[in-house]
């Protein structure tokens, strides 16, 4: 048994040297003898189908567009439902957010915390710009700060270029 050095190998593949570049060596067998598959194909015609599957066929899409089209107005409803209790969701959330944040500025301003309140009254003023008594509360709040620090009257005028 000379010449196995186990694990499958053959004794020529670990006698093998290194391959020189760019030579050409003959090429030794390997282990694998099967033979290559070589099988070819042609193009056949297919065989025709009956009329019966094509009958079939054009019932079930016949079917499948009478059942869409009976679904059709009950997907529409339900979307419109869902997009009313969206809108009505979302109008919820902004009333919620604006009575928090103009109690919240009302305390600011009776606590004198006058920039504490301007930044109540603007995020207020940013979800309902068309409420009458918090563009008065805006006016008055930046008007007072305007008195003590000058950076507030730029907002002050940019608010009232904006009523106009």
């Amino acid at each position: 048994m000379a010449g196995y050095m186990g694990f499958g190998m053959a004794s020529w593949i670990y006698k093998q040297r290194p391959k020189k570049a760019f030579s050409k060596r003959k090429r030794k067998p390997t282990c694998n003898t099967l033979p290559t598959y070589n099988r070819t194909f042609k193009l056949q015609p297919s065989k025709t189908s009956g009329n019966l599957y094509i009958l079939i066929s054009l019932l079930l899409i016949g079917l499948l567009f009478v059942a869409v089209y009976t679904k059709v107005p009950d997907f529409m409803e339900h979307s419109k439902t869902i997009e009313i209790q969206k809108q009505k969701r979302i109008e919820y959330s902004n009333n919620s957010a604006f009575e928090f944040l103009m109690s919240s500025g009302w305390r600011r301003l009776r606590s004198n915390n006058l920039a504490g309140a301007y930044s109540e009254f603007k995020l207020a003023y940013d979800i309902y710009p068309d409420h009458e008594g918090l563009y008065e509360l805006l006016v008055e709040t930046l008007g007072a700060l305007c008195v003590d620090e000058n950076s507030y009257c730029k907002a002050l005028d940019d608010l009232l270029d904006s009523s106009l």
